[in-house]
């Protein structure tokens, strides 16, 4: 006789519960199921989680709300209730008392694939998108390596959710309050709006040419009620007891007489000893006061950095700090942001200052500005409350670089908590690190940069959106070399689908048959087309977002189509063969259909152009299941591959 007892004394954390193991297939062998005694303290939640395995919770006491997706039952002594397989649960304790439980799980393999294949990836999708991403400062021109980041990985999202019948909407702008903007007009001897208004109008230009379609576009300066929109927005803020109004020692460049922070201060980070300017470290991603920094100098003429004492609005950070921890825990964060928010939270959150004496940005009076990350905060959540409020709810997802983690995964939900506005944060987390040019970052001073005018200008935006996002830094640093950014339109997989289009030419007279009979390998290539359409629709949840992994299976997709022609063009020649030869041509045809369907986020051009050749109105659209094209279709021959300029091979 083997016995287990609940003892709390001998249970360890996990799950964010206590656990402490009962009975296994260790202890009895061919046992067909693990159990564990479980409990949860009271005002606690566990972690929000899911296995591959059957579960079923017994409780044994206390009461507790268990949560499986968006079911939820209150449960207390006696009861028993079943999780499904890959269903995520928590168990949520308001009680003072201990929720206490035996926990019985298994694993049966045919239920968990049943699950899976119940719920396809598209089913998930909300209805009503809106995917931001952060406004590029207008200080100067794109590179590609801006363009890598979050900018064309967010358009192949929108794209992807549109085809996919989704309502979804790309929301940017350009960052004109920023410091760097009111630094680069000090250094050029302008204004900073003349600055703000060039540069930004040629950003919004750059990502018009790669294809990158914005449907709401913030242009601060030129925006006559961006203003009194912000202030409103701050009294909010400013309402909330963890807002105080003090006086604090300052960095400060007595040669140029500027209050130095973020553009105008240079120095190295107190963390990780990287060079930094005030705010912000891009290399840890921890922020700091320009104060803080080692060697701390002004940058607009190098003089060594003073101190005097500001009086400006701080926001307690840390007054928030159970708030954020919560709003994280149910959001959908990339592992590098999820690290460096859970450190700063362990460490204790640093105040942060809500105004700088500064005559650039949203007017405070007294000689102060509207601290430049405050005001991109607020307008991202005046944004997302404009939307909303003109289109009804939407899940937010927000693409950015992980050097802004700290501004949009903690001061940007603080400002929201502050302000009673934290219904319109996102729900998703969609984070890049940086592309690299050979081995050293891109760099506009040091001239190390390709310029995305000049890539899109040689290669068109088909073939610099392909490389971008087949080189995505998702997760980790990658790498371009300029060899090969002088060679985009060389990509395998570039060739690769106009060759397999080109083909068509030559399959006869354009016109699409009726399908005939089948044979085990059409069938099997009519199962790829539908089986593969899901494992794409899987990589484009912003949950599980990958650019780099779409143009993978994308690529082995075309080789697929093209090996299916190669061994399919030898039995179209039999004459006793040609019911199944309809049935071949048919797929072909098909084949393309879907290519321009999954093809459109990444290369919208080519796409398009597919999808016009076949014969089908509007932009490409994403079938669940595939429908054959009418039999008598007539497609005109898409263009080769040697007629395609730069110019023809995307849209503006």
């Amino acid at each position: 006789m083997i016995t287990r007892a609940f003892d709390r004394s001998a249970m360890s954390w996990s799950y964010e519960m206590h656990l402490q193991p009962m009975l296994s297939a260790s202890d009895i062998e061919g046992l067909p199921f693990g159990s564990v005694f479980g409990s949860v303290p009271g005002h606690t939640v566990s972690k929000r989680h899911a296995h591959q395995d059957g579960e079923m919770f017994i409780v044994l006491a206390g009461r507790a709300v268990v949560l499986l997706g968006d079911e939820e039952r209150e449960l207390g002594p006696g009861q028993v209730c079943y999780l499904s397989p890959f269903g995520f649960h928590e168990i949520r304790n308001d009680h003072d008392e201990p929720f206490d439980i035996v926990s019985v799980y298994w694993e049966h393999i045919p239920s968990a694939v049943a699950v899976l294949d119940k719920a396809p990836p598209r089913d998930q999708l909300a209805d009503r998108t809106l995917v931001f991403c952060p406004p590029p400062t207008p200080n100067g021109g794109l590179h590609l390596g801006h363009l890598a980041g979050p900018y064309v990985r967010a358009d192949m999202l929108v794209r992807a959710l549109r085809s996919m019948g989704r309502d979804a909407r790309y929301v940017t702008g350009t960052d004109d309050h920023q410091s760097y903007v009111a630094a680069a007009a000090r250094l050029r001897g302008t204004s900073p709006v003349n600055v703000a208004t060039a540069e930004g109008d040629a950003i919004v230009a750059t990502l018009r040419a790669a294809g990158v379609g914005v449907d709401r576009l913030t242009r601060p300066a030129g925006d006559p009620e961006h203003a009194g929109r912000i202030r409103k927005l701050l009294d909010l803020v400013a309402a909330s007891p963890a807002v105080t109004e003090e006086e604090r020692e300052t960095a400060y460049c007595p040669s140029c007489e500027l209050s130095l922070h973020q553009a105008f201060a240079r120095g190295a980070c107190a963390h990780c000893e990287a060079a930094s300017d005030g705010e912000i470290c891009e290399a840890c991603g921890r922020p700091n006061e320009a104060r803080e920094l080692t060697g701390v100098q002004c940058r607009i003429c190098g003089t060594a950095a003073v101190t005097r004492p500001e009086r400006a609005l701080w926001l307690d950070l840390n007054a928030y700090a159970d708030e954020l921890r919560e709003y994280l825990r149910v959001s959908s964060t990339s592992p590098d942001l999820q690290i460096l928010v859970e450190r700063l939270l362990d460490e204790g959150l640093p105040p942060y200052r809500l105004a700088r004496t500064s005559a650039w940005g949203v007017d405070l009076g007294e000689g102060r500005a509207l601290d430049a990350w405050a005001d991109l905060a607020l307008t991202f959540l005046d944004a997302a409350r404009s939307e909303s409020e003109d289109g009804g709810p939407a899940r937010i997802a927000l693409f950015l670089g992980y050097d802004n983690s700290f501004y949009y995964a903690v001061l940007l939900p603080v400002l929201a908590f502050a302000a009673g506005l934290g219904e319109h944060l996102p729900a998703a987390f969609v984070t890049n690190q940086f592309l690299h040019l050979g081995d050293e970052k891109f760099s506009t001073s040091r001239g190390h940069a390709v310029w995305a005018d000049d890539a899109l200008a040689a290669a068109g935006p088909d073939a610099v959106r392909l490389a971008l996002l087949r080189d995505a830094p998702e997760g980790r640093v990658t790498r371009i070399t300029e060899e090969r950014a002088g060679r985009l339109t060389e990509d395998p997989l570039y060739l690769a689908a106009h060759a397999w289009l080109d083909g068509f030419a030559a399959l006869g007279d354009g016109a699409v048959p009726g399908t005939g009979a089948w044979t085990d390998a059409h069938r099997e290539f009519y199962r790829y087309l539908n089986l593969t359409t899901r494992q794409l629709d899987g990589l484009v949840l912003p949950e599980a977002f990958s650019a780099r992994g779409y143009v993978d299976l994308l690529e082995s997709f075309v080789r697929r189509c093209a090996e299916f022609r190669a061994t399919e063009e030898v039995a179209r020649r039999v004459p006793s063969l040609a019911e199944e030869a309809r049935t071949s041509l048919a797929l072909e045809y098909l084949a393309a259909k879907v290519f321009a369907a999954l093809a459109w986020p990444v290369t919208p051009g080519l796409a398009e152009r597919a999808w016009e050749w076949l014969g089908l109105p509007g932009t490409p659209v994403r079938e669940a299941d595939w429908s054959f094209l009418p039999s008598g279709t007539r497609c005109t021959a898409p263009a080769p591959v040697s007629a395609l300029t730069p110019a023809a091979s995307g849209r503006s």
